[in-house]
């Protein structure tokens, strides 16, 4: 299975400082990438305010886009749409790197939907799935779960403090409670509640079982 990811970056136009926003989403996508490497091509900007991975399974691109919204500082944010479905090369004289097929239109339907969803009633929307047509029947029918789960990803991030969000990031790198609580100048047991709230722990497990799923 191919999955091809499209991320752009929320409210780009309104950024008082674009190339800072720039440059802390192509440092998240590193960090997030040495910790867990799992793209097989691994995340690029192409043009204006998208950036493009693949990865070989779902549940790495669900893994992934996960820990990209929590390592984003706060005020920067991006949304994801994944696409299942075959990609290749296109011949170029200018350039190799030109990508297309399916599984790029499925991700390009999917970005376009989230952003629909994030505009109407679902604010905290920032990730979405299309398995295009051309893919088996069983995993089209898989999208309708994994939308579920994105659904509620999202909302439960939306709704943590930054300072949550770090936590958690930090503690997924590796990092020590006490490492965590020295740089927030907070106690070591207030850096625990953020990560242990019911919904966060949630997340955490969950995120755990994706990760497990194809060590």
């Amino acid at each position: 299975m191919t999955i091809a990811v499209i991320a752009d970056i929320v409210a780009s136009r309104s950024a008082q400082d674009r190339d800072a926003v720039q440059r802390a989403i192509e440092s998240a996508t590193v960090t997030v990438e040495e910790v867990r490497p799992r793209a097989t091509q691994r995340w690029w900007p192409t043009v204006a305010d998208e950036f493009q991975a693949v990865y070989e399974t779902l549940e790495d691109a669900l893994v992934a886009t996960l820990y990209l919204q929590l390592a984003l500082p706060e005020g920067v944010a991006c949304r994801f749409g994944l696409g299942v479905g075959e990609i290749g090369p296109v011949e170029s004289s200018l350039t190799d790197a030109i990508q297309d097929g399916p599984g790029w239109w499925a991700a390009r339907n999917a970005i376009e939907h989230a952003e629909e969803l994030e505009q109407g009633k679902l604010p905290g929307t920032r990730s979405w799935l299309v398995v295009h047509d051309t893919e088996p029947p069983e995993r089209r029918a898989r999208a309708a779960v994994v939308n579920a789960y994105l659904l509620l990803r999202d909302q439960v991030v939306a709704d943590m403090s930054p300072r949550a969000r770090r936590a958690m990031y930090d503690t997924w790198r590796g990092r020590q409670q006490k490492e965590i609580a020295a740089d927030e100048g907070i106690t070591q047991a207030a850096v625990s509640q953020a990560i242990n709230k019911p919904l966060v722990r949630a997340l955490r497990v969950g995120a755990k079982d994706l990760e497990r799923a194809f060590r």
